[in-house]
């Protein structure tokens, strides 16, 4: 008998559907960075975006490069799995870095003879809401003189096979019974029960009872769709935004009304949407698009700022002491707590101090601090 090769896939999704669900990703981001109406985007330093005014990456984008790094790992550890089955020996190589062992699932490296295994449980899962956590959650189980190997029955893609995944429609499909007849024809099991033909084969469906088991399905609910799309924009337009203003200094008073209205409002429309839905989801979720409201509130207030008062204006604030400006009338610039205090420290006392200002429109101004942070950057970096 040839050799039979089999490749795994963290994803139960065909291809094509990946790149679509990656490619409305981006489209979303694209969209909202055109919703902006960023003036002078082809003036903007992109290198303000991710360098603090003395140059270095913020601790934030470390963070962030670190867990990137740690998913680039797993991801290039799952490229490395390989089972490998012929008519003697099934020869396995899961390495630990995949993490499949933190869900009690077989890694390592392992030679088990075919006449070995005794017997083959197959565990479709039931009772979820749709078919892509039932399938995830099923296992294949191969109970040796030994030991017992458990794997994801469905993850395993045959070399040179047709790809027998699922698309988009058919993973947010309640499962039913289909979650059993999938398993039984995915390639891997197929393989395995035809060559270990003297092995005690049995499947048995198990209904998952846990916390996920009974969950509803939001995608199922229309006005639970409406506030998953509004979720993703506001989100995604609030974290754009905010990193695309981190040159800009709130001063003055900013207004408490638009956060607990637009947070209230947010929320009664979520409850109005999620009508229908059981208590936790529906309530559960109008809270949490609030929150995301409230907090995009915050770089909205900014971004309406810079619409209404586009130009900015150079006002020449009196020093008072070291990164402390007064003007009569503009707020009180208070940068003594600031991470350049060398910097203010070096200016001399007698002298006023200019800064660009974006005039206040709803109680607070801008400063835009791009031309301070250029002066630090050459003060610490002459």
């Amino acid at each position: 008998m040839p050799k039979q090769r089999f490749r795994y896939s963290a994803s139960i999704l065909r291809n094509g559907h990946l790149v679509i669900g990656l490619a409305s990703l981006l489209a979303i981001v694209a969209f909202s960075l055109v919703l902006l109406e960023l003036p002078g985007l082809s003036e903007l330093n992109f290198s303000e975006l991710y360098l603090d005014e003395y140059g270095n990456t913020p601790v934030e984008l470390q963070l962030f490069g670190a867990v990137l790094l740690v998913g680039c790992i797993v991801g290039w550890a799952n490229r490395q799995i390989r089972v490998e089955l012929d008519s003697e020996t099934l020869t396995v190589h899961i390495p630990r870095l995949t993490g499949l062992g933190l869900m009690k699932l077989t890694t390592g490296n392992h030679r088990i003879p075919i006449h070995t295994i005794q017997k083959i449980e197959l565990t479709p899962v039931t009772g979820f809401r749709n078919m892509a956590q039932a399938i995830q959650q099923s296992r294949l189980s191969l109970v040796t003189d030994r030991q017992t190997y458990r794997f994801q029955p469905y993850n395993f893609l045959e070399e040179g096979g047709p790809d027998h995944r699922i698309g988009l429609a058919d993973a947010m499909r309640r499962p039913k019974t289909r979650v059993e007849a999938l398993i039984n024809e995915a390639p891997f099991v197929k393989a395995l029960s035809a060559l270990a033909g003297n092995a005690d084969y049995t499947s048995a469906p198990t209904d998952r009872t846990g916390p996920l088991a009974n969950q509803f399905n939001l995608l199922k609910h229309r006005g639970m769709v409406i506030q998953l799309v509004l979720l993703a924009g506001l989100g995604t337009y609030g974290l754009i935004d905010y990193l695309l203003l981190t040159n800009y200094l709130v001063v003055g008073g900013m207004p408490l009304w638009p956060f607990v209205s637009g947070g209230l409002l947010t929320a009664a429309l979520g409850i109005r949407l999620g009508k229908g839905a059981p208590l936790a989801e529906r309530f559960g979720l109008a809270a949490l698009l609030s929150v995301v409201a409230v907090a995009a509130a915050y770089p909205g207030l900014q971004r309406y700022t810079l619409v209404a008062s586009p130009i900015p204006v150079a006002i020449t604030y009196n020093t008072i002491e070291p990164g402390y400006f007064q003007h009569a009338g503009y707020p009180v610039i208070d940068q003594r707590k600031s991470s350049i205090t060398e910097y203010w420290q070096s200016l001399p006392a007698e002298e006023g101090y200019l800064f660009f200002l974006h005039k206040p429109v709803t109680g607070f101004a801008l400063i835009d601090m791009a031309p301070v942070y250029e002066k630090s950057r050459a003060f610490y970096n002459p």
